[in-house]
């Protein structure tokens, strides 16, 4: 029995059973992979069912504000992919064109990159293309010995080159999504288990013992520290201060509230000192709420500091760029996490 066959059979009885897999819809497919980059299959879940309740078709989802599907990726993180999904909604819609059938036209939509392409075309269109995410190239370093960095576009496409000579080809949706679980269920990053394994006879790391070296993964990790200050501004009415993120940093497209940014650890007087010079109002000397959060390849140090406005006539003079809401209308905006978080220890959502 050769490969593909070996990895099918093992499939059809070892599977996950996931809510995206019990259609071939090519938009719930889309939207699955879109929310499986750089995110946990079992985090995914919940997200996708609650994305495709309130966008259950593309059209519906091209009909949206911008606003309100990022509210519905709230919490997932990577909040390009949202926009990238929105985007390509949109643009079939105004358009007037059909669900892409194929590898070469799904690539050229911003979002969609050589392995969701792949997976799309092969899931719900049959296209005989392996897709090579970092849990296919996990399983086929180890299986053939490679021992070029995974990371490379050159091994990848190396990669894509020897697969497709093996992949099977009356099912390679099948195949692509078997290739997916080996990778999730077995051949694992740690621990993997060898003996579950259904080509584990003829795999090159169990034959010369290098599983525990396979695959070589060279990524440059330079870390980013970044100091955030953030300013919760409300007047005598309760409404609250808010600013929508457009530059191209971190978060663009959600909300939160005025900030002064430093690449070092401020004292309270160099942060009343900076918050003066940037809004012109004078900070409580006193700290409600304090955290770290980790991204990629930065880390956050954020501070929140109370102010209250006396008077709503000065809102303009100051705050051009923001704007004030009901504290009410609060559960309404797509918010970052830190922020979530922050609202959820002032139970205000």
């Amino acid at each position: 029995m050769d490969f593909s066959k070996k990895i099918i059979n093992w499939y059809h009885k070892n599977h996950r059973k996931l809510p995206w897999r019990e259609t071939k819809n090519p938009y719930y497919i889309l939207v699955s992979e879109f929310m499986l980059q750089q995110t946990r299959v079992s985090q995914t879940i919940k997200y996708y069912l609650n994305f495709i309740k309130e966008f259950p078709s593309l059209e519906k989802l091209a009909q949206a504000k911008e606003k309100n599907v990022l509210k519905k990726w709230e919490g997932l993180g990577y909040y390009s992919r949202a926009k990238y999904l929105h985007s390509f909604a949109k643009k079939l819609k105004n358009n007037n064109i059909s669900f892409p059938r194929k590898y070469q036209e799904l690539i050229k939509y911003k979002g969609i990159g050589p392995y969701t392409g792949a997976a799309i075309a092969s899931i719900c269109f049959h296209e005989i293309i392996p897709a090579i995410d970092g849990n296919a190239c996990r399983v086929f370093s180890r299986y053939f010995g490679i021992y070029d960095d995974i990371t490379s576009t050159i091994t990848k496409n190396m990669l894509q080159n020897i697969v497709s000579k093996i992949m099977d080809f009356k099912h390679p949706g099948i195949f692509n999504q078997a290739i997916m679980d080996l990778g999730s269920i077995v051949c694992t990053t740690k621990n993997p288990k060898c003996l579950s394994c259904p080509v584990n006879n003829s795999c090159f790391s169990i034959k010369n013992g290098t599983v525990g070296k396979l695959p070589v993964k060279k990524i440059k990790k330079f870390i980013r520290h970044r100091f955030f200050y953030y300013i919760f501004i409300h007047d005598r009415n309760q409404n609250i201060c808010l600013h929508k993120r457009s530059d191209k940093d971190i978060w663009k497209g959600l909300y939160d509230f005025p900030l002064v940014e430093s690449e070092k650890n401020l004292s309270i007087h160099e942060i009343i000192n900076k918050v003066w010079k940037k809004f012109r109002i004078i900070i409580s000397n006193f700290l409600i709420y304090k955290m770290k959060h980790k991204l990629t390849h930065q880390i956050l140090s954020i501070r929140f500091f109370n102010c209250e406005i006396l008077q709503n006539s000065n809102k303009n003079i100051f705050f051009d760029n923001f704007f004030f809401i009901p504290q009410n209308q609060i559960g309404e905006y797509p918010f970052p996490r830190p922020i979530i978080l922050f609202l959820k220890h002032k139970k205000m959502i």
